[in-house]
């Protein structure tokens, strides 16, 4: 899209980058009466969390964590005009760790009478024994304690808590690679602390899982789009920013790719930390992030095949988490692996087949089902590795620079890379905007 060049500058924010973050952080504005023009350089809207065309069927490019406690992500979808109702199944948490070894977790809320926590507690004691749900207790218990200290590893965390093997390898080392997409070697105690006492720690409804009744990228990215142009922004896609116009430490507006430039108030930055390292390299660096890997596997099995929980986790192999989605294609499986691994190192009809096996090898409904076709995605820059002290390093949104801003999941919040950190990070990046220019 060519855009001309102007030298009257414009009572404008442009938001660099069309993933939730700055949606959220467009879409606030917007509301508020702000003129926003949101650039995104690829030719849909989403980022990590957008639409994949695969066999005439709209697929995830990757799998998102969703639960209850996402408050901001509900009420932005809401705002919108998202019905949340309609969009997610909203589920009482019910997940089954199968393992080579081990009998099978279940950390689960059903049951006929007992309330919320006892369900929870009463599951995880019939599969782990009395002394593993001591354990797990012990490590609840001490989240506000690990928040309040010095940042340590999750695997010192447990080691302090004298964890039994058991218990690390299969609950606590999967949870840590679904919600922070890092070893727990490496990763932060605090932000594992945050994600335990936001979930498992509060009431029945934030520890809920929500399961998408369609592709994420059909949901928020579109009908934030819409929103934004409803209320005088604009969008617009295959537009991507080349370098910043800055001049005594004050931005004036931004060069275009083509050599076009736009003229802005405010510039928000909200493309990945990869992304957003190499733009302000050189005007306003940050610090480099290191990325981890995020692979999905798409198994497309035959219609009527069916998982009997809506996502089940399995430790000891490569395959960590199985969800089913025949929600988007009937007899569809997404297998997920998190973080860095030997995985990586396969080509993907190996993977696929090492897949296959393992899920054939420790999932019933799947022992003999019918594969009928295969698809990898492999994101390599899923999400920043959430390590020990990664706080002290997390940029906050207002930036050295006069009018340029910072937004995105890596940017400081308690979080590790989830929707919800992206959404409140846009939010919080836009009221200061707002405040600043309505004083």
């Amino acid at each position: 899209m060519n855009h001309k060049s102007s030298s009257t500058k414009q009572n404008t924010t442009i938001v660099i980058g069309g993933g939730w973050s700055g949606l959220a952080a467009a879409v606030t504005l917007a509301q508020q009466g702000h003129h926003v023009h949101l650039i995104e350089a690829a030719k849909q809207l989403g980022g990590r969390a957008r639409n994949v065309t695969w066999k005439n069927i709209t697929i995830d490019n990757g799998q998102h964590l969703m639960i209850g406690a996402y408050h901001h992500m509900l009420a932005m979808m809401k705002l919108v005009g998202i019905d949340t109702e309609t969009a997610f199944h909203r589920q009482s948490i019910d997940i089954e760790l199968h393992d080579p070894i081990y009998p099978t977790l279940y950390l689960s809320a059903h049951h006929r009478w007992l309330p919320w926590p006892l369900s929870l507690a009463w599951n995880l004691c019939k599969s782990a024994g009395l002394r593993g749900l001591y354990h797990v207790g012990r490590i609840q218990s001490s989240t506000k304690n690990i928040l309040s200290k010095k940042d340590i590893t999750v695997s010192e965390w447990l080691l302090s808590k004298k964890q039994p093997t058991r218990l690390i390898k299969q609950l606590w080392e999967p949870l840590c690679l679904a919600t922070l997409n890092t070893p727990i070697d490496e990763a932060s105690a605090h932000l594992l602390a945050k994600v335990l006492q936001d979930s498992l720690g509060k009431g029945k409804s934030d520890a809920d899982s929500l399961i998408p009744t369609r592709p994420l990228g059909d949901m928020f990215p579109n009908a934030a789009a819409m929103f934004i142009k409803a209320n005088g922004g604009s969008v617009s896609l295959k537009t991507r920013a080349k370098q910043l116009i800055i001049k005594n430490n004050t931005l004036s507006g931004l060069r275009l790719q083509d050599g076009s430039e736009l003229a802005a108030d405010n510039i928000i930055v909200a493309t990945s930390p990869s992304q957003t390292y190499q733009l302000l390299a050189e005007q306003a660096p940050i610090t480099k992030f290191t990325d981890y890997p995020i692979s999905t596997v798409y198994l497309q099995y035959a219609k009527h095949t069916r998982l009997n929980k809506a996502m089940i986790g399995l430790t000891g192999t490569l395959s960590q988490w199985v969800f089913d989605r025949s929600e988007q294609s009937p007899g569809l499986m997404a297998v997920v692996i998190s973080g860095p691994g030997n995985h990586e190192s396969l080509t993907n009809a190996q993977l696929v087949e090492r897949v296959k096996q393992e899920l054939q090898s420790y999932v019933d409904n799947l022992a003999n089902a019918e594969l009928t076709d295969s698809l990898v995605i492999r994101e390599k820059r899923a999400t920043f590795a959430s390590i020990k002290n990664i706080e002290a390093t997390r940029p906050i949104s207002n930036s050295s620079v006069d009018g340029l801003w910072l937004t995105g999941d890596f940017i400081a919040n308690a979080y590790p890379a989830t929707l919800e950190g992206a959404i409140l990070n846009g939010q919080s990046c836009a009221h200061q905007i707002i405040a600043q220019t309505s004083e």
